[in-house]
């Protein structure tokens, strides 16, 4: 994928930067190559976007903190060295490599977390929040608040032990969005996906944050047209880059084919229009990343143009389009029919 963010001559050149007008990384992911503390030490030495190899990204940059990775064991571990993590640590790492949507450190939540282990998390989270404020009070970068719950009164729990350590006025005053995370267990089922969302806005609404704009962590493709239509703004997911692993080339955010069997003449991406990638995809190539490195691309070429006609829809003058997208793909699957009747019941006006 840098592969296709920087033009490189492996994948024949080519401008993608439209694809690439905003990227996720994690700071937790810094060390997942087992790399040397040279190596760590050069990663984080100047902003990502000022290094040559990324002139052609001028996209946004958001560097998560890591909290659910970090979760069982606070340290960066490489293969000659090891970084304890902290919020001074973190902010100190997004801030060096040039982050321009940055979040606190946190503690997410997990479903069988009992109701004082969720205030204890949320507690601390609230700790993190504060001091992550006091270190970056003078950074450019939009700060967005992680936030955890499934329903109503777990979202309302940790805002309010928020509210006790950092005070909802300066929550508002100083954050520029909140990140919605602890969704990743529930990825699978799209009913408890959809309650999470749809309360998310409705205690942000009820706590005055109604104006900030709503991030989901790690949510896979097939979700986010019934989440987007229930609240959420903006999202990441690695669902591109993993259905390219396993051989699954996609056709929309919920439809995919396997690689062996697609006839790529019936894609008109700059991907599938290339000939020497379309090759490669046939797996005339050396290297495996060679051959599903263009699927990935093509893969998050299909689900950004999906999302961008999502957000069309939204911002449409009424709900009909959506409602209309959500049967003519949702609607259409047995496995989602029932969650899209529902976002329509429930949050688009309905069918009568």
């Amino acid at each position: 994928m840098k592969e296709f963010m920087a033009g490189h001559d492996v994948i024949g050149g080519g401008d993608y930067s439209d694809y690439f007008d905003g990227i996720m990384t994690s700071v937790a992911s810094l060390t997942d190559y087992n790399i040397s503390r040279e190596r760590y030490e050069d990663y984080i030495a100047e902003p990502v976007k000022e290094r040559a190899v990324f002139e052609n990204f001028n996209g946004t940059l958001f560097l998560d903190s890591g909290g659910f990775k970090f979760l069982g064991g606070y340290e960066l571990d490489g293969s000659d060295f090891e970084v304890e993590i902290d919020q001074e640590t973190i902010y100190d790492i997004q801030h060096r490599m040039g982050g321009d949507i940055i979040v606190n450190l946190d503690k997410p939540v997990a479903p069988d977390d009992d109701y004082d282990t969720r205030v204890q998390k949320a507690r601390a989270t609230a700790e993190y929040a504060m001091e992550f404020l006091d270190l970056s009070e003078d950074s450019q970068s939009a700060r967005f608040l992680t936030l955890h719950g499934y329903n109503y009164s777990m979202l309302d729990t940790f805002l309010t032990e928020m509210d006790n350590i950092v005070g909802a006025s300066r929550i508002h005053d100083e954050f520029d969005g909140v990140a919605l995370g602890s969704l990743v267990p529930l990825k699978d089922n799209k009913g408890d996906l959809i309650t999470a969302v749809q309360d998310c806005r409705t205690v942000l609404d009820d706590w005055g944050f109604d104006d900030l704009p709503l991030h989901i962590l790690g949510i896979s493709s097939s979700a986010i047209p019934l989440l987007a239509a229930v609240g959420a703004d903006t999202f990441d997911s690695s669902s591109y880059l993993h259905s390219a692993i396993n051989g699954k080339y996609v056709t929309s955010l919920v439809g995919s084919t396997h690689i062996d069997d697609v006839d790529f003449s019936q894609c008109g991406c700059p991907v599938c229009s290339n000939s020497e990638l379309v090759s490669q995809m046939r797996g005339n190539t050396q290297y495996r990343k060679d051959e599903l490195g263009p699927v990935a691309m093509h893969n998050l070429i299909i689900q950004k143009q999906e999302i961008a006609r999502i957000r069309d829809l939204i911002h449409s003058s009424d709900n009909q389009g959506l409602i209309t997208y959500l049967e003519e793909t949702l609607g259409r699957h047995d496995s989602l029919r029932r969650f899209a009747h529902r976002v329509v019941n429930e949050s688009l006006g309905g069918y009568f």
